[in-house]
């Protein structure tokens, strides 16, 4: 047979076993989010990473995670952007009626709530770190499950802040709490996938 033809096949059988692998790691991402609280969810922040996953329960622990800490830092931004000011120009938005005292309140228990759930979703990163180096793997998992459920309350109360009463501005009201409602889900499936790593 040719030289040419043999290395034509070569990289077409590699080709080809690149593909099947490609599909096992998107098929294991796909099931393991079939389960979960917000498939949807877990699908669109998780299938992405399916080639550095692969079908490592660990690894798609540990993006889930990230996902997670990205989301929130994009929530914080977007709850910082959403009430137009730093917590320093609290005054100067309830003269203009952009923010009233209450909701720029609410907004800055908010914040608190988001840095303390990413602080919180950092804990669960080094826990499940942990997991293949400690002697006590059930220890490491049962603290990064405490954090990520606490993670999760912060988040609940900063969304109650905004279901309590009516905000002068809706739009505003909107979009934080969409944002918010997002990382609690990902945060929610991210606690399922903890939930159920097998050690």
């Amino acid at each position: 047979m040719e030289p040419k033809v043999l290395i034509i096949l070569f990289l077409a059988l590699i080709h080809t076993s690149s593909q099947v692998s490609s599909n096992t790691y998107s098929t294991f991402i796909k099931t393991s989010c079939n389960s979960t609280t917000y498939p949807s969810t877990c699908l669109k922040s998780l299938l992405p990473y399916a080639s550095t996953v692969k079908s490592n329960p660990l690894q798609l622990v540990n993006v889930a995670l990230s996902t997670t800490l990205k989301s929130a830092n994009a929530t914080l931004s977007t709850t910082l952007k959403s009430a137009n000011a730093t917590l320093s120009t609290v005054t100067k938005l309830s003269k203009t009626k952009q923010i009233t005292e209450w909701e720029a309140k609410v907004v800055k228990d908010c914040i608190g709530d988001i840095k303390d759930c990413m602080d919180e979703i950092k804990s669960t990163i080094k826990e499940v770190n942990n997991i293949n180096i400690t002697t006590n793997k059930r220890f490491a998992i049962s603290n990064a499950q405490t954090w990520t459920s606490a993670a999760i309350t912060d988040e609940n109360s900063c969304i109650d802040g905004f279901s309590d009463r009516q905000m002068n501005n809706p739009a505003v009201k909107k979009k934080i709490r969409n944002s918010i409602v997002n990382l609690a889900r990902v945060s929610s499936n991210a606690l399922y996938l903890i939930n159920h790593l097998s050690v």
